[in-house]
């Protein structure tokens, strides 16, 4: 398997903040469902809760087992291996719920892109039973280039209002540095969100950092991307638990292409859950590199009779969710 190395995060200055912050270690966290599911936080606050002006693929990002889906084309769906675990009974677009079609699920595998990655990459294709009207949403073939503008649209929490803030000690030893909430005009050396208990789909801005990585916290090696999290432009967004699955998105100069899809995050040591602070990360799987077999499975329709074994099968999760 390979080692996936984190990120050196080195003192950074944030929007209301001061200079000379710590150096604090980085801890990778999954996207998943482990935690609380919480949207793209945004720099400005938000609430960035509709499709900003030229982006005609917002609707897309639907909601999925309380995380992020994103619809391709042919009915087909996108989401991390980790979020539906298995073929999910439904998957929401616009409020509207669409059922999954049995014997469609495809993992995506890590062939041909690497000697030592696992078999499986942490990414899934499932088919829904009927088409949501949405545009079909083209990937991104060219690799990602450090300094690319992206636009991340994920599903979840709200995030505060209003900045926290923290004056962070870094003490030697893991798990060991002490974060403690300060109100101003204390001095602080770290800032962020929390998050409210609203669920809704946002979109922020950011662009490419790390180009190529590999990314692995348990649904199997993804080869990545990655953007970091500084705070200093109004829509700088930084992903949070419950966007996995959620688009990374790249404007070629002409059209929008999917570039990635969000997965996982970078936050500090001991940082308090369910906030996103100046300094972390987000990762993206690279669909440039598992564009070939993306586009064989989008074009492929599973055998008709698969869709009276989806009803099926809706039918008895329905009956054991009214027991």
């Amino acid at each position: 398997m390979t080692n996936f190395i984190l990120p050196v995060f080195r003192p950074l200055i944030v929007v209301l903040g001061i200079g000379g912050m710590p150096l604090l270690r980085p801890i990778l966290v999954s996207l998943g469902l482990a935690l609380t599911a919480q949207a793209v936080v945004i720099s400005s606050g938000g609430p960035n809760n509709t499709a900003p002006v030229g982006q005609p693929f917002f609707g897309n990002v639907g909601v999925l087992n309380g995380a992020s889906a994103i619809y391709l084309d042919n009915q087909w769906v996108m989401t991390a291996a980790h979020v539906a675990g298995s073929l999910p009974a439904s998957v929401s677009f616009g409020g509207t719920s669409y059922a999954t079609q049995a014997g469609s699920w495809q993992r995506l595998t890590n062939t041909g892109l690497g000697s030592g990655l696992t078999a499986l990459a942490d990414v899934v294709l499932f088919r829904i039973t009927s088409s949501p009207g949405l545009p079909t949403l083209t990937l991104r073939t060219g690799a990602p280039v450090a300094g690319d503008d992206v636009m991340m649209v994920g599903n979840g929490r709200i995030q505060a209002a209003n900045l926290t803030y923290w004056n962070v000690n870094v003490v030697t030893g893991p798990g060991n540095d002490v974060w403690t909430e300060v109100t101003l005009p204390a001095i602080f050396n770290r800032s962020g969100f929390k998050t409210t208990a609203a669920n809704e789909v946002r979109w922020g801005n950011n662009e490419v950092g790390t180009a190529n990585t590999t990314v692995n916290t348990g649904g199997g090696d993804t080869r990545s991307f990655s953007t970091v999290y500084n705070a200093v432009n109004p829509e700088e967004a930084q992903g949070a638990v419950g966007d996995s699955g959620g688009a990374t998105l790249f404007f070629n100069g002409s059209n929008w292409e999917l570039a990635g899809m969000m997965h996982a995050i970078a936050t500090f040591e001991t940082q308090p859950s369910l906030t996103a602070v100046s300094g972390n990360s987000t990762f993206h799987a690279n669909l440039s590199l598992y564009a070939p077999q993306i586009n064989a499975i989008l074009v492929t329709v599973p055998e008709p009779s698969s869709y009276l074994i989806a009803g099926i099968a809706g039918l008895l999760c329905l009956t054991k969710r009214l027991r």
